[in-house]
């Protein structure tokens, strides 16, 4: 009777247990794949860099990959500064579209920063719509890279201390964490490892102005990506590293003039009636920057 008890009892610790998600599986590029990043300042300024990209293509030299930045600044997870003349729900719904023709299979999502200071209110609402987000995408097979966002760096006066809002920044960094685990998405944790816990004397060393990130806070946060990722990038010599950052460079303008011309009312808006016959150049881009890329893929290949 005790062992029919024991083994009963078991059982049903066996399967009332939780059941853990099952960890993404190892993140292998091949040649062909696209990478979209998408997000608000931190992703739109990380093009200027190419380090994030550079870790990508160091990580897999031998694959042709392709990048492309989608990153606003300002922007949420509702799209809140992709609406230009139409509301936010418009500009939304250009940017499913936009990806959904970009046929990615990776998209890095780097949100969370700018919804923080709503505070622990505002997260029910973040979630709701991180979920949202995430099921628009999901019709494009890409998996997702959900990057969080980091501490605030202390400058001082006249600036007040960023100790409070860094509390409110690691309760979306979890969420988003929690959000990676329960749907099997990649994680990348920069709110731990970037930028320190500000003490002592205020200062700056990974941004410019607390905010955002520096060259070198970039190159930074590339490391945390390779490391969570489980990426193995190879070296570059200066000067060819030298190189691929300014074609990435010279990509990526390129690209941003393709989707988000200055002029864009004119081109593509309410306003086209004026203009409009001269987006037919918008798509003359898209030789310049696979010329670029290739230039790219050749360089990174045979070092």
């Amino acid at each position: 009777m005790n062992q029919r008890l024991s083994i009963c009892m078991l059982l049903f610790v066996l399967f009332s247990a939780p059941i853990a998600s099952a960890a993404p599986p190892a993140l292998e590029l091949k040649s062909g794949d696209r990478i979209i990043f998408l997000g608000n300042t931190m992703i739109e300024r990380s093009q200027k860099f190419g380090s994030w990209e550079s870790v990508f293509l160091r990580s897999f030299p031998q694959a042709k990959l392709s990048f492309r930045n989608l990153g606003w600044s300002g922007d949420t997870v509702w799209a809140e500064s992709r609406g230009i003349f139409d509301p936010p729900a418009v500009g939304y719904q250009r940017m499913i579209k936009q990806i959904n023709e970009l046929k990615p299979n990776y998209i890095l999502l780097g949100y969370g920063g700018n919804e923080a200071f709503a505070g622990k209110d505002g997260l029910p609402a973040f979630q709701a719509q991180l979920q949202k987000l995430i099921s628009d995408l999901k019709p494009t097979g890409a998996k997702l890279i959900l990057v969080s966002p980091y501490r605030y760096e202390n400058e001082g006066a006249p600036l007040p201390d960023p100790a409070k809002h860094n509390q409110e920044l690691k309760l979306y960094a979890d969420l988003l964490q929690q959000t990676a685990e329960k749907g099997d998405h990649y994680f990348v944790d920069l709110f731990s490892q970037l930028i320190p816990e500000p003490n002592g004397d205020p200062g700056l060393e990974w941004t410019t102005n607390g905010i955002h990130l520096t060259k070198a806070g970039y190159e930074r946060a590339a490391g945390i990506i390779a490391v969570d990722l489980g990426l193995k990038p190879i070296e570059l010599s200066p000067a060819v590293a030298d190189e691929v950052t300014q074609l990435t460079f010279d990509k990526n303008r390129e690209y941003f003039y393709n989707w988000r011309p200055q002029n864009i009312t004119y081109l593509l808006g309410f306003r086209k009636h004026e203009q409009g016959q001269n987006a037919k150049e918008l798509p003359q881009f898209i030789p310049l920057i696979e010329a670029k890329e290739a230039a790219i893929h050749s360089l990174v290949s045979s070092h």
